[in-house]
C-alpha cells in the first residue's frame, strides 16, 4: 500500500531572496551581502518507490495512522525537531526543520513519514465501505485528506555534538496544526525474531501569518556559515537541502553554546513594512544582555542598521517580492563566560512601529 503524498514543489512558493543586507561585528567593519536570485516554478514529479522502500512505508503508515487515531504508540527512538519560518508566495509560510536523533536508539538510515493534520484531528477506525445510494452496491470510503503529507528515505549526519540530524520542510498557511513525524530505522527488517525501531514524534505548531501586513519576521536563523550555490538545484536535491534559499545556503549551528574564539552569525527577513516608492525605512537595534545572579543586566550593543531608500541597493523593489533581511556577525573574544540574550529591535520608521526577537546564547572557555 503506498500514500499519496503531497511532495515538495516549495521552491515553487519560497519568495526570492533578493537583498541580503550586510552584517555587522561588534566593532563596526566589513559588510558581507549574499546575492540571490528568482526562483522559477517548478514540479517534482511523484516518487517511483522500489519494493523495499513500499514495504517500508506500509508498515510506518500503520503506525502513523495509530497515532493519529489517538492510539498509544511506543517509542523506540528518541528524537526532536526544530522548526523555523519564512514566508513563501501564494500566502504560504514555508517551514524547514531539523530533527536530531540519539544515536543509541537508530541506526544511520531511516524512513521519515511527515504528516500534517489540522490541530485536534483524529483520525476515525475507517470502514472499507459504505452504503452507497444506488444500486451499483457498496463503494469505497474515502481516504481522508491532510494539509501536508510526505516520505523520506534518508542517510543520517553525525551533528558536531554527537546527535544523528536530517533536514527537510513543508508548508502550510497561517494556523494551528498537530505535526506527526514517524521515524523507522530502515537498517531493521521486519522478521519474527528481530526488533523494530520505530516512534513517533507530535508536536503542536502554530505557523504564524507572515502575511498579515504587520511588521513581522522571520525565525532568527543562527549559521555556522552561508554558502553560496554556484549551480541550480534540482527539484529533488531542493528537497533534501531545505535551508538552500536562492542562491545562498543557510548552514545552521547546531549549539549555540560558544568559545570566546568564536563569531555568533544570525540573520532573518523583515516582512510587511510600510514603504516609500517601493523602498522601506526601518532601523534594527542589536543589544546583549548577560544572565546574572541578579537578574539580567544590559552587557553591549553594536551600531544599529537603517535599511532605506539611502542605504539600500536601487535595485531593491519589495513591491516587486524582492525580500528584506538584516544579520551581523558578531566576535565573542569580549564576551565572558556566561548566559547571554540577544534583543533585536526592528522599528517601522514610517509608523513609528516596533517589534522585538530574541536570541539565547552561552559563552564558555576558548
Amino acid at each position: 500500500m503506498f500514500v499519496n503524498c503531497k511532495r515538495l514543489s516549495l521552491w515553487a512558493l519560497v519568495a526570492s531572496c533578493c537583498a541580503v543586507v550586510g552584517t555587522t561585528s561588534v566593532q563596526g567593519g566589513d559588510q558581507v551581502g549574499s546575492p540571490g536570485t528568482a526562483t522559477g516554478q517548478t514540479t517534482t514529479p511523484e516518487p517511483i518507490l522500489t519494493e523495499q522502500e513500499g514495504a517500508e512505508v506500509s508498515r510506518l503508515l500503520k503506525v502513523m495512522d495509530a497515532a493519529l487515531s489517538g492510539e498509544l504508540v511506543p517509542s523506540d527512538i528518541r528524537a526532536d525537531v526544530n522548526l523555523e519560518f519564512l514566508r513563501a508566495q501564494e500566502g504560504q509560510v514555508y517551514i524547514p526543520f531539523t530533527l536530531r536523533l540519539n544515536p543509541a536508539t537508530v541506526g544511520q538510515s531511516v524512513t521519515v513519514y511527515v504528516r500534517l493534520v489540522p490541530a485536534g484531528m483524529v483520525l476515525a477506525q475507517p470502514l472499507d465501505l459504505e452504503p452507497a445510494e444506488t444500486d451499483t452496491g457498496r463503494v469505497p470510503v474515502e481516504p481522508p485528506s491532510y494539509s501536508f503529507e510526505d516520505v523520506h528515505f534518508i542517510d543520517l549526519r553525525l551533528a558536531e555534538e554527537g546527535d544523528y540530524v536530517a533536514q527537510r520542510a513543508f508548508a502550510a498557511s497561517a494556523g494551528s496544526y498537530d505535526l506527526y513525524i514517524g521515524i523507522k530505522d530502515s537498517e531493521l527488517v521486519e522478521t519474527e525474531s528481530e526488533e523494530i525501531r520505530w516512534g513517533v514524534i507530535k508536536r503542536t505548531v502554530e505557523v504564524p501569518d507572515l502575511w498579515s501586513g504587520q511588521l513581522t519576521t522571520s525565525t532568527i536563523f543562527v549559521t555556522e556559515r552561508v554558502e553560496t550555490i554556484l549551480t541550480p538545484l534540482s527539484p529533488e536535491q531542493q528537497r533534501s537541502d531545505p535551508y538552500a534559499i536562492g542562491s545562498a545556503r543557510l548552514v545552521l549551528r547546531d549549539t549555540l553554546e560558544y568559545a570566546k574564539t568564536d563569531t555568533l552569525s544570525f540573520l532573518f527577513f523583515i516582512y510587511n513594512p510600510s514603504l516609500v516608492e517601493s523602498k522601506p525605512n526601518v532601523t534594527v537595534e542589536y543589544t546583549f544582555h548577560q544572565r546574572t545572579v541578579s537578574g539580567e543586566e544590559m552587557f553591549n550593543s553594536t551600531t544599529p542598521q537603517t535599511l532605506s531608500a539611502e542605504t539600500l541597493p536601487p535595485q531593491l523593489d519589495m513591491t516587486a517580492g524582492h525580500q528584506l533581511s538584516a544579520g551581523q556577525n558578531v566576535p565573542l573574544s569580549a564576551f565572558p563566560e556566561g548566559i547571554f540574550r540577544l534583543e533585536i529591535k526592528i522599528t517601522d520608521n514610517e509608523l513609528a512601529t516596533s517589534i522585538s526577537r530574541d536570541v539565547t546564547f552561552t559563552v564558555v572557555g576558548s
